[in-house]
């Protein structure tokens, strides 16, 4: 009888812990963010107020392209180049042009190739075209 008290103290101690362990880790996972990290992006006037920001959630395999056509209004390409975003449109003489920037340094590649982790800043300012250089 003894045996069987002890045997059955066992099997239920095992179980609570099972129980507490599952619950631990169902917890756990219930506080994991659905990204893997925040970029910030942001268009920038002419004047250099903001135009619109705003911080997006992205996942790994994510494309920087995807992201700001789905959190900015009026986004379009052309060749790989962002030619409209919010209010502005790039005009057909050029006399103004979306210039990027990364962590407030300028990109050297187009926004399909800029690599972005977590707390990158895109900025898209709005630049004029200066044809003479003296």
């Amino acid at each position: 009888m003894f045996k069987k008290n002890l045997i059955l103290k066992i099997v239920l101690s095992v179980i609570a812990l099972g129980a507490v362990v599952l619950c631990v880790v169902l917890l756990h996972n219930s506080f994991k963010p659905d990204y893997d990290g925040i970029i910030t992006v942001e268009v920038i006037d002419l004047d250099g107020s903001v135009i619109n920001k705003k911080e997006i959630e992205f996942k790994e395999n994510d494309q920087l392209m995807n992201l700001i056509e789905d959190n900015f209004n009026n986004v379009t390409y052309q060749n790989g180049m962002i030619m409209s975003v919010e209010d502005y449109n790039t005009p057909s003489d050029w006399s103004t042009f979306l210039s990027i920037y990364v962590n407030d340094e300028m990109s050297p590649v187009g926004l399909a190739d800029i690599v972005f982790t977590d707390g990158t800043k895109i900025s898209l300012i709005i630049t004029e075209y200066i044809s003479d250089w003296s």
